[in-house]
């Protein structure tokens, strides 16, 4: 076998150096591989088809409960974007901007304390804190709205109050967890330079544990921006009511508008999409800086 250069003397390869590179195996497939990977396929289907049937039905003008060919229409957008369906989204969006803010600042003052002052009892303190945010919100509506009712409370904002406090106990156990891998040394630096507390939460605490932070804002998010019960016992005005009760408005006792829920599903979900899209910019950005720290 020759190998001739374009421009050089020709270079005389024996046979017996060809095949001497590193040798690739082929995949061996096996039936733990086909069981596990079928199981995988299967819970994959999981998830894709429901959102198959949503781009799907979305734009059929004939949409069933059934994923099917479409009749295309935009109809169904038309409908999801109307003043009052877009109203709803706002007051969405407010809701649960109220309760993150309500979960989230309280959280970090908290967790800065539980992780960096001696409290009496913090364990047990925080094994109920634990505790308290595995206990469902549906048990607590009763009550809570007889406490709005007699304070004549029952609109938009003390709901998201109300949501907020209950996602306040699992955004406290995330933030002092985040707060407990900063190093001491950084803060006891800051101190011996004159560095207030507020300046040391400020410019070191809270930036160092921002990815625990923005994971304790997008649960408190995520949790009031998909509840349904709450709003719907909390709030009386039918103008304050969010999302989650105008898709529930779209079935009726003769007809379920499938095409208009699946439309304004997609609505509906944009936000917290973009929300998770932001938020991997500060996680990025976080673990960079936590790396560099480490260093």
């Amino acid at each position: 076998m020759q190998i001739i250069a374009s421009s050089g003397p020709a270079v005389t390869v024996t046979d017996a150096w060809v095949g001497r590179g590193p040798k690739v195996e082929l995949p061996v497939l096996t039936g733990e591989k086909v069981l596990r990977n079928s199981l995988l396929i299967v819970c994959g289907s999981v998830f894709v088809v429901p959102l198959l049937w949503l781009l799907e039905a979305s734009i059929d003008a004939n949409a069933t409960r059934q994923l099917q060919w479409p009749a295309f229409t935009l109809q169904h957008f038309v409908t999801a974007t109307q003043a009052d369906k877009l109203s709803a989204l706002i007051n969405s969006v407010i809701i649960s901007l109220v309760a993150t803010a309500i979960a989230t600042i309280p959280a970090i003052l908290a967790g800065y304390s539980f992780s960096r002052h001696h409290i009496p009892l913090r364990g047990a303190i925080l094994m109920l804190v634990l505790f308290l945010s595995g206990v469902p919100i549906n048990i607590l509506i009763i009550p809570i709205y007889q406490i709005f009712n007699l304070l004549d409370t029952l609109s938009l904002i003390p709901t998201g109050i109300f949501l907020g406090a209950t996602s306040l106990p699992f955004a406290l156990y995330i933030v002092k967890n985040a707060v407990d891998a900063i190093p001491l040394d950084l803060e006891e630096q800051a101190r011996l330079e004159g560095a207030s507390l507020l300046q040391i939460l400020h410019r070191i605490v809270v930036p160092l544990a921002m990815p625990g932070i923005a994971a304790a804002a997008i649960f408190a998010f995520v949790n009031t921006w998909g509840n349904f019960l709450a709003p719907l016992v909390l709030i009386a005005s039918p103008d304050q009511q969010p999302s989650p009760i105008k898709i529930f408005g779209f079935m009726g006792a003769d007809i379920i508008r499938y095409g208009d829920i699946a439309a304004y599903s997609l609505v509906y979900s944009a936000p917290v999409v973009a929300l998770y899209v932001l938020s991997a910019r500060v996680f990025r950005s976080g673990f960079a800086l936590g790396g560099a720290i480490r260093g």
